[in-house]
């Protein structure tokens, strides 16, 4: 006697109640699922660890396929096999050459029947829950044909993959790191519940949600570089009840970043999608896009699709992009992020959030409340450069590359450095002079490479790894304006300024990189080469200033004091 059902998520008995309930009962569960995200996993973990502690055998293949499954869900299961030795996990790991693992197969035994459950859903949070998915499951009492079968063919796949390791794990990483296109909408990171707001975000939420509670709807919060801006906002869009989310940044990298910290905050309570290149995955609740391609395509839609809004980076938003975005757009509260309010050009970042700033955390702040690592700053006079102000950039820059400078350079380098890999980002005029400068540096023994907008995502994140591994030996990467945001490589110990930066949203940014807090990680050594000119020491000043509002006539001391030398 064969049972058969026609199982969807909109059936009166969905496939999710189908997967638990046979879990529940079953004594064996071998499953053959091509894509398998944490987000979706979730859904099912408790169920699974039940059946396991109660002594059922279980089985999964998965697969690397499409880079899809996600490194959280094989960390689970290496997790089971540790403590569960009725519990193995296999994947394929480009087992089966160019034909794609797709299957979507669900055996289960009982004490008196089997079951075989086979259609289209993979185990993720939209497949389980909300996509249109066409399942049949097959039962009986008797040893049917389909079940003979199909467990011949689920024994084929288990011995031609491989069995899950931390080896294999670790490579799939590499692997998805280097990847540039990813599916990971679905991604999710298992310490969510765990991830809370520390003493300084707290302060800032009491503040921003003050500023609401009179009534406003737009605010600016001015906050240090590395000091935790996005999980501000995760944060705050959690005490707001977001249900839909518009995150909105100028580079591509931070979006994703964002996307992976509101993940955190939020676990698999909401969806999230990406509009940015030919991702436009505009149904989702939490939506992170590219101010360029978003205000190309503002019809996508209605004005009051997201009652709340962040703009990152917020000091762009005299860019006429983002003037088109906050114009169009009427949440019920938009919030602006920047470390760097003050332009250089005098457009009134203050005055786009109606001068409404909650909450000021200013690096020097930081710095005290131990949010960022301290730094130290060294202005290194270099009478080889002339950094007068009629000199041009490409004259400056080969000023700068001179081999008796790049020897000066070197020494400094050599004298500044401390215990361990020397882990060094270097800013530079011009890609030329990236190009140049690492040159230069590797004939004076540095392992350094040149890393510019030419060179593609997966480049870019391979340096920022070889940098960070103690094994390899790349010490230096020499840059332009690349990694001023948005990237995150906490392991740096040594910013180089081999160029003047005459902006002090610039200077900071760049200072930023190496600002982040590591294990083990006391402060970042900076070393400006600030050719014949003190006054660009100012910088500094400007970085540590407290208050927006702090009077220029300070400055203008320390410019005098400074000149003294």
């Amino acid at each position: 006697m064969i049972n058969n059902k026609f199982i969807t998520n909109y059936s009166e008995y969905t496939f999710l109640d189908s997967i638990k309930n046979s879990l529940e009962r079953c004594k064996s569960f071998s499953f053959t699922v091509s894509f398998i995200k944490k987000a979706g996993l979730v859904l099912l973990e408790k169920v699974i660890q039940e059946a396991l502690e109660r002594g059922v055998k279980g089985r999964i293949i998965t697969s690397t396929y499409q880079n899809f499954t996600d490194i959280a869900s094989l960390r689970t299961f290496m997790n089971w096999m540790n403590t569960y030795p009725n519990f193995e996990c296999h994947i394929d790991f480009n087992c089966f050459g160019d034909n794609g693992f797709h299957s979507k197969g669900y055996l289960f035994e009982y004490d008196e029947s089997y079951e075989f459950i086979v259609g289209s859903t993979n185990i993720t949070r939209f497949a389980l829950l909300k996509n249109i998915e066409w399942n049949v499951s097959l039962e009986s009492k008797d040893d049917f044909e389909s079940n003979i079968e199909a467990k011949k063919e689920f024994d084929e796949l288990w011995n031609r993959t491989y069995k899950l390791s931390n080896e294999i794990i670790k490579k799939y990483k590499m692997q998805l790191d280097y990847a540039i296109d990813k599916w990971d909408m679905d991604y999710f990171d298992p310490v969510s519940s765990k991830v809370k707001p520390n003493a300084m975000q707290r302060k800032a939420l009491k503040e921003i949600q003050r500023y609401r509670d009179m009534g406003v709807t737009k605010s600016l919060v001015v906050s240090a570089t590395g000091s935790g801006k996005t999980y501000l906002a995760a944060f705050d869009a959690r005490n707001y009840d977001a249900k839909r989310v518009l995150f909105v940044v100028h580079r591509d990298k931070i979006l994703n970043d964002a996307k992976e910290t509101f993940m955190k905050v939020f676990g698999a309570e909401r969806s999230y999608g990406l509009y940015v290149g030919k991702h436009k995955d505009i149904d989702a609740d939490f939506i992170f896009a590219s101010n360029v391609m978003l205000s190309m395509h503002l019809n996508d839609f209605t004005c009051d699709e997201f009652d709340y809004i962040v703009m990152d980076e917020c000091h762009h938003v005299a860019a006429e992009t983002y003037k088109k975005i906050m114009k169009y757009f009427k949440p019920g509260f938009i919030l602006g992020l920047t470390a760097t309010p003050e332009r250089m050009d005098n457009e009134d970042v203050f005055g786009m959030f109606d001068k409404n700033v909650p909450y000021e955390l200013r690096l020097r702040d930081a710095i005290i409340n131990d949010l960022v690592v301290p730094f130290h700053y060294y202005g290194i006079r270099d009478q080889l450069v002339n950094y007068a102000s009629n000199i041009d950039a490409l004259n400056i820059a080969k000023e700068i590359g001179k081999v008796e400078n790049v020897e000066f350079i070197a020494k400094e380098i050599d004298k500044h450095k401390s215990n361990g890999k020397l882990k060094a980002i270097a800013f530079c005029t011009s890609i030329s002079h990236a190009i140049l400068m690492a040159e230069a540096l590797v004939d004076q023994g540095f392992d350094t490479v040149a890393l510019t907008g030419k060179n593609d995502l997966g480049q870019r994140i391979k340096a920022f790894n070889d940098l960070q591994d103690d094994n390899n030996p790349l010490e230096i990467i020499c840059t332009v304006d690349i990694l001023n945001e948005g990237v995150d490589i906490p392991q740096v110990n040594m910013v180089l300024f081999l160029r003047p930066t005459e902006s002090s949203t610039i200077f900071l940014q760049q200072l930023g990189r190496g600002l982040r807090k590591y294990e083990g990680k006391q402060y970042v050594t900076v070393l400006d080469f600030i050719g014949n000119n003190y006054n660009r020491s100012i910088q500094i000043a400007m970085a540590l200033k407290k208050k927006t509002l702090i009077k220029n006539h300070f400055y203008r001391k320390i410019m005098k004091t400074l000149n003294h030398f």
